[in-house]
């Protein structure tokens, strides 16, 4: 019986999950979890709803213009001479008879408006699994138990990771059924057929699920690897917030603004500082478009960028989990 309980002391130091750490971290935080996640589905419904149910922009035909200029008799250079003196050059028009609005409209929702809530989840819940409890001197009676530092690492990671994971399956759910529900009003309203690709809404989702993946990532391992919760919180939240800000001003470079004269092509560059930059709605577009038989050249960049996110998401965690792992700890 003594030789039992000596080897069971000996295995539970290095077991790999404890399920008494993940039930706590549970207990800690589902209320900011369900707050959070009906609120980020709340959004998603919401816009859909009003976004999808309607036309709100419709790209200039210019088959259409051109057979009206030559049924009227209209001189095309007279025209051209009018629109430049109104600001719109040749260029920019020839910009907006390719525009594609949906693009616009799923960057708005999918990498500003749908990730915010998810984000702050990520930020405050990553930070309170270690650096906050290293901080509060709560971590020491943890590891004072037979549990060790690997597997408080492990349990808290799957669970930030468990957490993020049925967020997102309320999410993409409340995405897909209310796209569904829009395109019902659609066809009600105005006949034909609803403009719903299951597969692109799907694909959205999971872009961005992996973006929060890759701050996840980060932001846990930065409450690993800093025994100051202070220095947790500036380097993970600070790319959190730095991805979200880079992304916002970034949108003034896309085509549509530039060509519409509300944006300034060198504000295109703020994307490369974002990571929600890798969520390609257009490649994304293009792949579902040509995937369900529609006249479009598929895309296959979205497929490096999942992985790229993927990556940064399991690298910095591994980083912040090893260093965690070995560094002195102020307990």
């Amino acid at each position: 019986m003594e030789a039992t309980l000596r080897n069971e002391k000996k295995v539970k130091p290095n077991s790999f999950f404890s399920r008494p750490l993940f039930m706590q971290a549970l207990k800690a935080n589902w209320p900011l979890w369900v707050a959070l996640t009906v609120g980020a589905a709340g959004v998603f419904f919401v816009i859909n709803i009003v976004i999808n149910s309607r036309d709100i922009f419709s790209t200039i035909d210019m088959g259409k213009v051109t057979n009206y200029v030559t049924a009227e008799g209209m001189d095309w250079l007279s025209i051209l001479g009018l629109l430049e003196q109104m600001g719109f050059k040749l260029s920019r028009i020839q910009v907006m008879s390719q525009l594609d609005i949906n693009g616009v409209i799923s960057d708005l929702v999918y990498r500003i408006a749908g990730v915010l809530l998810p984000m702050v989840y990520v930020m405050i819940t990553c930070h309170s699994l270690v650096a906050a409890q290293v901080g509060s001197g709560s971590l020491a009676y943890v590891l004072s138990t037979p549990t060790s530092r690997k597997t408080v690492v492990r349990t808290n990671y799957l669970y930030i990771l468990a957490a993020l994971l049925a967020m997102y399956v309320a999410i993409t759910l409340a995405a897909m059924g209310s796209e569904s529900i829009a395109g019902l009003i659609r066809m009600q309203a105005r006949g034909g057929t609803s403009n719903m690709i299951p597969l692109r809404t799907l694909m959205y989702c999971v872009a961005s699920f992996l973006s929060m993946f890759a701050l996840t990532g980060i932001c846990y391992g930065a409450s690993c690897f800093f025994n100051k919760p202070t220095y947790s919180l500036i380097v993970g939240g600070g790319v959190c917030i730095l991805s979200f800000l880079g992304c916002i001003l970034g949108l003034f470079g896309n085509k549509v603004f530039v060509a519409a004269g509300l944006g300034v092509e060198s504000m295109y560059v703020f994307n490369y500082f974002s990571i929600f930059t890798l969520i390609d709605t257009d490649s994304i577009g293009a792949f579902a478009k040509h995937a369900v038989g529609q006249d479009v050249d598929p895309s296959y960049a979205w497929g490096y960028e999942f992985l790229a996110m993927f990556l940064i998401g399991v690298v910095f965690a591994f980083i912040g989990g090893l260093r965690f792992t070995k560094k002195d700890l102020p307990l």
